[in-house]
């Protein structure tokens, strides 16, 4: 008897310790993983198109010294904080333009050693 007894109770532990598991991942993990799925394609579809946007800009052969920050945060609709963000994400870097001007430039079109 005493053997059926230390089956059941080892049984009965390690369902349990499934059912935590599995309440920890229905509860915790798979909505925040969903809610970060969510967010990531939310994020591509809004700022993808900004971004191609935003590299048509500086690959253009007219401003070869960069575009004025104005003009691209105008262009894309967004705030120039969250222009700047694309723009890092894209691979441009900040650069003076005449009159002292914050203008941005593809870091591949105008290396970080040149001003």
């Amino acid at each position: 008897m005493s053997n059926e007894l230390l089956t059941v109770a080892t049984a009965g532990m390690i369902g349990g310790v499934f059912g935590l598991i599995g309440g920890l991942i229905s509860t915790y993990w798979g909505p925040r993983k969903l809610e970060e799925w969510r967010e990531k394609r939310y994020e591509q579809r809004r700022n993808e198109p900004r971004k191609n946007l935003l590299r048509k800009m500086l690959e253009d052969d007219r401003w070869s010294d960069g575009r004025k920050m104005e003009t691209l945060s105008r262009v894309t609709g967004t705030p120039l904080d969250e222009c700047r963000r694309l723009l890092i994400e894209i691979g441009a870097r900040g650069v003076k333009l005449e009159g002292n001007v914050e203008g941005w430039a593809l870091i591949s079109r105008k290396p970080l050693d040149e001003q």
